[in-house]
């Protein structure tokens, strides 16, 4: 009885409220998702996984000793666990137990674990950052180099510290206590005697080895008792038809060799549900290079050598089988880097209704940028009122929609930009408070102290490495960061490691990655905020458009070098 109400009163404190907060309040677990627990054997680990099992979950721990697994699968009914000590790749351990990927990552290790864990996640995944054990006695933090995938996988890493989650205590208590006492969740204790104890006991618990809960006992109670198709196609006409191909699969940098320009032709014969467009204007969009390169993990399969590249660009259809297009619709969405285009599957193409804004605009302004730009600032940050905002390369498409949104919403606004000119246009034109060259400042740190000595509250990420490290030194307490992307780390072989993750628990940061395909169906919502500021000139736009099909290669290879300023475009065709 003593032994239960110990654990009663483990189970119903810090500890419990931890595990509670971090699975169900930030990870949200719906039945039959995949869990995984570091430290799992841990106070806290062991009850978020009896937890996830009680939600539908498959749970998968991770501790120290073959004492450790026995116990998370015989005691606290994990499906598996395993001895990470025994594991030479962690990476290909989490592959064996979650072969589709993992849903959600109770994190308690840190270093080269979220590491492995970072490259199993499955698409929406979410991570709460409860701890990072495993670095708290390093000098230097072990670098993590693949947070990219927060943005492929569309993850959302949010660290936390418990104190903020009390209020829900209540609430916490109605679920557990029942279970506690039907028996349904159950506690293991690793209990040193006497005050003298305790240096002991804390030293061990950064080596793993307790079992269970760390206490130290320092006086002891006595023990109390008690498909139809309106339009024909012409058969058999063939046109000319040039392309830009992907030549070479992309290491290191891109470059303009890995494209080239060829001629072929392309027949205005169509199937059923299909459109043939003329394109007139192509988007230059970092993300490209993924898709470039042989590799996997990416969001899209990498292009085919010897075909045209694709992405997104405004057309005019020239003849169309499909109910809801007729020729000389204007439309805008994926098409190829080509004269003309078959496309078969209208899934993600928009028609153009609205053409009283230049068309170009819909290959940035009115298209994925805005709405990237949209969705990552209003519905992934919750911007409020006199907030601080920062945005890394915020005089590209992106960035320089993101500032005049905060500026609209009242929020203090800061950019970084990699030349005098474009710092310029951050102020001048595009309304931002204060602007800075990152290529002229030595210590970023120091940087965003300047302009930001309060701290950040909503950072709009674009560039990764280094910046990010000093933004997280920077943050304020319940930030938020929206990974769009992390342009400066495309192009290495090795990404730059992050030390400083840590911050996400300390100042208890949402750091999520996104992706814009996810939000397409808020489109309509978009453009009915956007089109009036447009007209009323309350938003403005920069667009760097190379003129020619020709010119696409090299416009593509400057924007990883900061060459365009503002929106890059191809035109192809004005009309």
């Amino acid at each position: 009885m003593v032994a239960a109400n110990r654990n009663l009163k483990k189970t119903i404190g810090m500890t419990g409220m931890t595990a509670y907060v971090g699975f169900f309040e930030l990870c949200s677990p719906k039945k039959g998702e995949t869990v995984y627990v570091s430290a799992a054997s841990g106070a806290v680990g062991q009850l978020v996984g009896q937890l996830a099992k009680t939600a539908g979950c498959y749970v998968v721990g991770s501790a120290g000793s073959k004492e450790k697994v026995d116990l998370l699968k015989n005691k606290f009914g994990f499906d598996e666990a395993f001895n990470y000590k025994e594991e030479q790749d962690y990476n290909a351990a989490l592959k064996r137990y979650f072969p589709d990927g993992i849903d959600i990552y109770f994190e308690n290790v840190g270093g080269k674990m979220l590491e492995a864990v970072l490259n199993n996640m499955r698409l929406h995944g979410r991570i709460a950052v409860c701890g990072m054990i495993s670095q708290y006695s390093l000098e230097q933090p072990e670098c993590v180099h693949n947070l990219s995938n927060l943005i492929t996988k569309r993850i959302r890493m949010e660290g936390f510290i418990i104190f903020d989650h009390y209020h829900l205590y209540p609430k916490f208590l109605e679920m557990v206590v029942p279970l506690i006492k039907e028996g349904k969740i159950t506690c293991v204790e690793d209990i040193a005697e006497g005050i003298e104890s305790a240096p002991g006991a804390l030293v061990g618990l950064f080596s793993g080895r307790n079992v269970g809960k760390q206490l130290v006992v320092v006086a002891r109670e006595k023990k109390k008792r008690k498909n139809t198709h309106n339009t024909r196609c012409k058969m058999g006409e063939e046109m000319r038809n040039k392309q830009i191909v992907l030549s070479n699969y992309v290491k290191g940098s891109l470059r303009e060799s890995d494209m080239s320009l060829k001629e072929s032709t392309i027949s205005s014969e169509i199937p059923n549900g299909a459109v043939l467009v003329k394109n007139l204007y192509l988007s230059c969009d970092p993300y490209l290079i993924g898709r470039m390169k042989n590799i996997e993990g990416y969001f899209a399969a990498p292009f085919r050598l010897g075909y045209p590249i694709s992405g997104y660009g405004v057309s005019r259809v020239l003849n169309s089988s499909h109910t809801d297009y007729k020729k000389g619709d204007l439309i805008w969405g994926i098409t190829g880097w080509e004269e003309y285009t078959l496309i078969k599957d209208l899934t993600g193409i928009f028609k153009i209704n609205d053409t009283d804004v230049p068309l170009s605009y819909y290959t940035g302004l009115l298209g994925m940028a805005g709405m990237t730009a949209y969705a990552g600032f209003f519905e992934l940050c919750a911007p409020k009122k006199g907030e601080t905002v920062f945005i890394s390369a915020a005089s590209g498409a992106v960035g320089q929609l993101v500032g005049q949104f905060a500026k609209l919403t009242g929020c203090y606004v800061v950019g970084s930009a990699g030349s005098k000119e474009k710092v310029d246009l951050l102020k001048n034109k595009f309304g931002f408070d204060e602007a800075f060259n990152y290529k002229e400042e030595q210590d970023y740190n120091a940087a965003l102290k300047r302009y930001f000595p309060d701290g950040i509250d909503i950072y709009f990420e674009n560039v990764g490495g280094k910046l990010l490290e000093a933004v997280l030194n920077n943050m304020r307490l319940h930030g938020r960061i929206a990974v769009c992307g992390m342009i400066s780390q495309y192009e290495l072989e090795q990404p730059e490691g992050m030390h400083n993750l840590i911050n996400l628990i300390s100042k208890r940061i949402r750091m999520e990655g996104f992706l814009v395909f996810d939000y397409y169906h808020l489109y309509p919502k978009f453009l009915e905020m956007a089109l009036p500021l447009i007209k009323e000139e309350k938003i403005t736009y920069v667009e760097d458009v190379a003129e020619g099909l020709e010119r696409a290669p090299n416009a593509l290879v400057g924007l990883f070098s900061g060459r365009n300023i503002g929106k890059q475009v191809v035109a192809v065709a004005r009309q």
